[in-house]
C-alpha cells in the first residue's frame, strides 16, 4: 500500500497529536483508530522514535506507543510518589518510634512494678517460713505434751486401778471385820442367855 507525501504527513501529525493526548496507548488501538495497518503506523513511530517524538515500548506481544514528556511525566510522578512514600515511611517510622519509647517506658514501669513485688513476695515468703517454723515448733511441743498426757493418763489409770484394788480390798475386810462383829455379837448374845440359864441353878442350891 502506497500513500502520498500529504496522507503521510497528515496521518503522522494525527498520530503524533494521539499519542501525545493519550499520553501512552497500544499499537494496535492507534492503528484502528487512525485507519490504518499496523505494519505502517509501526514504521511511521520507528522514524518518529529516531527524531525522538515518539517511543516504542514492546511489552511481551504487545506494542506501546508513548511520548517522551509522556516518560518525563511518568518518571516525575513516580518521583514524587516515592517522595510521598519516603514521607510516609519516615512519619511511621517516627510513629513507631515513639510508640517503641513508650512501650519501652511502660516496660520499665512494669520491671519497676516487678521487682516492688517481688521483693514484697520474698518478705512474705520469708515470714510465712518464720511462721512455719514456729508451727513446726508448736506442733512439736504439742507431740511431746500429748506424750506427758499419755503417760500421765496411763500413769493416773493405773494409780487408780490400784486405788481401786485397795478399796475392793478393804470393803473385803470391812465386810470380814463386820462378819466377825456379827459372829462375835452373836457369841456374846449365846453367853449372856447361857449365863441367864445359869443364875437361877446357883440360887436353888
Amino acid at each position: 500500500m502506497v500513500l502520498d507525501d500529504s496522507l503521510i504527513s497528515t496521518g503522522v501529525d494525527k498520530l503524533i497529536k494521539l499519542v501525545r493526548d493519550r499520553g501512552r496507548m497500544e499499537l494496535r488501538d492507534a492503528a484502528v483508530e487512525l485507519g490504518i495497518s499496523q505494519g505502517i503506523l509501526e514504521e511511521w513511530a520507528r522514524v518518529l522514535e529516531k527524531e525522538g517524538v515518539i517511543k516504542i515500548e514492546y511489552l511481551f506481544t504487545k506494542v506501546y506507543l508513548t511520548t517522551p514528556s509522556a516518560e518525563k511525566s511518568e518518571a516525575q510522578k513516580r518521583s514524587k510518589d516515592v517522595s510521598d512514600a519516603q514521607v510516609t515511611l519516615s512519619r511511621e517510622v517516627e510513629t513507631q518510634v515513639k510508640r517503641l519509647e513508650r512501650v519501652g517506658k511502660e516496660l520499665d514501669e512494669m520491671r519497676d512494678e516487678f521487682v516492688g513485688i517481688s521483693k514484697l513476695f520474698e518478705d512474705k515468703m520469708a515470714a510465712a517460713r518464720m511462721r512455719v517454723r514456729e508451727l513446726d515448733a508448736l506442733e512439736k511441743q504439742y507431740e511431746e505434751m500429748c506424750f506427758r498426757c499419755r503417760c500421765s493418763n496411763e500413769k493416773f489409770v493405773s494409780d487408780i486401778e490400784t486405788l481401786k484394788k485397795g478399796v475392793d480390798e478393804s470393803e473385803q475386810k470391812l465386810q470380814s471385820l463386820q462378819k466377825m462383829g456379827e459372829e462375835l455379837q452373836n457369841s456374846i448374845k449365846v453367853c449372856s442367855e447361857i449365863q441367864k440359864t445359869e443364875v437361877p441353878k446357883s440360887g436353888k442350891k
